[in-house]
């Protein structure tokens, strides 16, 4: 019963210390995106990852008692594993193959950017980096720690869901929860591939900056009544394919 309970005490530090770090790391990020304010903006992207990498490895410092050689790999930064790299490509690949699907169904063309080089770089080291170390290197792994991978990734949902809430205010009910919903979805597919990748972040990233490629595409475009509804079916795609992907590879690989 004492080593029991001994343990709940422990595990309930734990869980107050990763809380902790995650509300240091997202309000870095959101203080960051604010203060620089165009996030499509390739050097504000950068920025704004490199103070994300920066709080996080204070944090892991500080208040994990991590050794600063093994910040590398901790943050999920390490070598990937090749399985599932290679599962993050081809679900991309069936990702942007929805544009011109999406296009045919509603009418709307998308309108690819001229620097869209530079903007795809910004996304991937934003959306891919920046949010993957904080919400998969720091968030899902310590709440990994000592918990199956369900509970830690409902852990995590509980948590970023709450964060994505003014995503709702600012954006409306429609456009917002969807975005909130596929915060959600997307969780258990990029914590799968994030573990299956040999706890490295960069599985993830990939179909994780694939998706918020429709942020720049958009910016390049009018936002009417058709875009809107291109917006809502890319979110629809990007929470079926991943997830069913997720289900076809959980069924040969036991989580």
């Amino acid at each position: 019963m004492e080593k029991n309970t001994s343990t709940e005490i422990f595990r309930n530090k734990s869980l107050i210390l990763i809380i902790t770090g995650y509300i240091i790391l997202y309000g870095t990020f959101e203080l960051t995106a604010k203060l620089t304010g165009d996030t499509v903006n390739p050097i504000n992207a950068l920025l704004i990852s490199v103070c994300v990498l920066i709080a996080a490895a204070i944090t892991e410092v500080l208040l994990f008692k991590t050794r600063i050689s093994d910040l590398v790999k901790i943050l999920g930064l390490g070598k990937p594993g090749s399985k599932a790299i290679a599962a993050s490509l081809i679900i991309t690949i069936l990702l942007f193959l929805c544009y011109p699907l999406i296009t045919m169904l509603t009418g709307y063309n998308f309108s690819i950017p001229q620097n869209w080089i530079w903007l795809a770089i910004g996304v991937f080291v934003l959306h891919g980096i920046a949010e993957e170390v904080l919400y998969r290197g720091f968030l899902f792994r310590r709440l990994r720690e000592g918990r199956s991978f369900w509970k830690a990734a409902w852990l995590a949902v509980i948590l970023f869901s709450v964060a994505h809430i003014p995503i709702i205010i600012n954006q409306g009910l429609l456009v917002g929860g969807m975005a909130v919903l596929l915060a959600v979805v997307s969780s258990f597919p990029f914590s799968y591939l994030y573990e299956k990748g040999g706890n490295t972040i960069w599985a993830p990233a990939i179909v994780h900056a694939a998706i918020d490629t429709i942020i720049p595409v958009l910016a390049a475009g009018p936002m009417d009544e058709r875009a809107t509804l291109a917006v809502t079916l890319w979110m629809a795609a990007s929470m079926i394919i991943p997830y069913l992907s997720f289900l076809i590879l959980k069924k040969k690989m036991a989580v």
